[in-house]
């Protein structure tokens, strides 16, 4: 087994004490629990297509016309002239 020497920030020492109060671990468990997660998700989503799109920073996409954002104002008005007119 190796040892490691870690430094943690005043924020991160809360946290971890957090975890272990509330795990009811010591330090060293609480660590080896942590990463044993983060070790399961990233292999998730290796393997998961769909759990790495959700890790992601991407928020989505749809089909639109090219000029969209330059004719947003015009295409609500547009939108809101069709609603009304059907009432």
């Amino acid at each position: 087994m190796k040892n490691f020497d870690i430094q943690l920030d005043e924020e991160y020492a809360q946290k971890l004490a957090y975890i272990q109060q509330e795990a009811d671990q010591d330090t060293v468990e609480a660590i080896k629990s942590s990463i044993e997660l983060r070790y399961q998700q990233l292999q998730q989503q290796k393997t998961d297509p769909l759990a790495k799109l959700k890790q992601s920073k991407f928020i989505g996409c749809f089909k639109g016309e090219a000029d969209l954002a330059a004719n947003s104002e015009a295409i609500v008005r547009s939108l809101m002239q069709e609603n009304y007119d059907r009432s």
